[in-house]
C-alpha cells in the first residue's frame, strides 16, 4: 500500500511538472507569435522604403541620405524575415518535439525555446532599430525644405548677427564668439 501511494505521488508531481512546462510552451508560443506578426509588418514597411527610395532621382537628394536609407531598410527586412523565419521553425517543430517525443522532451523544448528567445529579441531590436533610422533617413530626403525652414525658426538666427550657443544664450556676433 505504502509503495504504491509512493508511485501516484511521484506521477502526480510528474504531471503538475508537465503541466507547468505546457503553460511555458504557450507563452512562448503566444509571444513569439506576436513578435512574428509584428516582425512581419516592420519588414513590409522597409519594403515600401525601398520602393519609394527607387522614385527619387533628382539632383537635389543628398545621396548620403539615400545610402542610409537603403542600407538601414535592407537590414531591416533580413533581420525581421529572419526572426519570421525562425519563429516559425521553433514554434512548428518545438510544439512538435514537445507533443510527440519522448519522456522529457517537453522540458528540452521549454529550455531550448527560452534560449532562442534572446536571439529573436535582440534580432528584432535590431530590426526595429533600423526601421527607425530608415524612418529618419526617409524624413531627411523628403522634407529638406521642411527641415531648413523649422531650423532656421526655431534655432538659427545667424541672418539678424545673433547665434546661439552650445548654454543655449544668444550672443552677438561682433561681441563674442561661442
Amino acid at each position: 500500500m505504502l509503495a504504491a501511494d509512493k508511485m501516484l505521488l511521484r506521477s502526480q508531481v510528474k504531471q503538475q511538472a508537465i503541466a507547468l512546462r505546457e503553460k511555458e510552451l504557450n507563452l512562448f508560443n503566444s509571444n513569439f507569435s506576436a513578435v512574428a506578426t509584428q516582425a512581419a509588418l516592420l519588414a513590409g514597411f522597409s519594403m515600401a522604403f525601398l520602393e519609394m527610395s527607387v522614385h527619387l532621382h533628382g539632383t537635389h537628394y543628398n545621396p548620403v541620405a539615400k545610402g542610409l536609407l537603403h542600407l538601414f531598410a535592407t537590414i531591416c527586412i533580413c533581420t525581421n524575415i529572419y526572426v519570421v523565419s525562425v519563429i516559425t521553425f521553433v514554434s512548428v517543430w518545438g510544439s512538435g518535439k514537445a507533443l510527440r517525443g519522448r519522456d522529457g522532451s517537453m522540458a528540452k523544448v521549454v529550455d531550448g525555446m527560452n534560449k532562442e528567445r534572446w536571439l529573436i529579441f535582440i534580432t528584432f531590436g535590431i530590426g526595429l532599430i533600423s526601421l527607425l533610422s530608415a524612418v529618419a533617413c526617409s524624413t531627411w530626403l523628403l522634407m529638406q525644405w521642411e527641415a531648413h525652414g523649422a531650423r532656421r525658426t526655431l534655432g538659427s538666427r545667424e541672418e539678424e548677427g545673433e547665434r546661439v550657443c552650445p548654454g543655449g544664450r544668444r550672443w552677438r556676433r561682433w561681441r563674442r564668439r561661442c
